[in-house]
């Protein structure tokens, strides 16, 4: 339509567009994220990375969320500039089951958690692979 923008799309070169303050993209999640990053970096940068921003994780194999849940809390309350994440999958042939489990935020506090986080689920005894 006229006035609308191109939203450039590197998975397979056929773009999306934009019109006004609305974009539009394909729904294949592997399609999406780099159009929408691009959106973002684009025309919103300035909204972003304010202040220093850290993030580590790792991938904890064949443990139940509700494990790791103490740690967790434990970690928020231990450092206040930081959020734990925990990001569940089910897993797929070439990666079995797991959490995603890692720390953002104020990037001194990010690095002593995590530190911290690893220590603590070493004691597991499970499968770890650091992101």
């Amino acid at each position: 339509p006229e006035g609308a923008g191109i939203i450039p799309n590197p998975f397979n070169r056929i773009p999306g567009f934009s019109y006004g303050s609305h974009y539009f993209v394909p729904g294949f999640p592997e399609m999406a994220w780099p159009m929408i990053a691009w959106v973002l970096d684009t025309y919103y940068a300035d909204s972003f990375h304010q202040v220093p921003h850290a993030e580590q994780s790792l991938l904890l194999f064949d443990v139940a969320e509700s494990t790791v849940t103490p740690l967790m809390e434990q970690l928020e309350q231990d450092f206040p500039q930081i959020k734990v994440f925990s990001l569940p999958s089910v897993g797929k042939p070439e990666l079995a089951q797991h959490i995603e489990l890692g720390v953002k935020g104020n990037p001194e506090q990010v690095k002593a958690a995590f530190a911290i986080m690893l220590e603590e689920v070493q004691k597991l005894r499970t499968e770890i692979r650091l992101l």
